[in-house]
């Protein structure tokens, strides 16, 4: 069974710094808005606070 990783969006967050340390690729940012586009409803606007999947590579 794959391990689940999260994340919480902190102050200063984006989709693309999420993905550069989850990932080391920020262009990737788009795995994280699909796993999550639940929650996300502007991929440009996420809030501190919020806790995201960030699936297994």
């Amino acid at each position: 069974m794959p391990k689940i990783t999260t994340t919480t969006v902190v102050r200063g967050d984006s989709l693309w710094r999420i993905s550069q340390r989850a990932f080391g690729a920020g262009q990737r940012y788009a795995v994280i808005y699909r796993a999550n586009s639940q929650q996300i409803r502007n991929p440009n606007l996420i809030y501190p606070g919020q806790v995201f999947v960030v699936p297994a590579r």
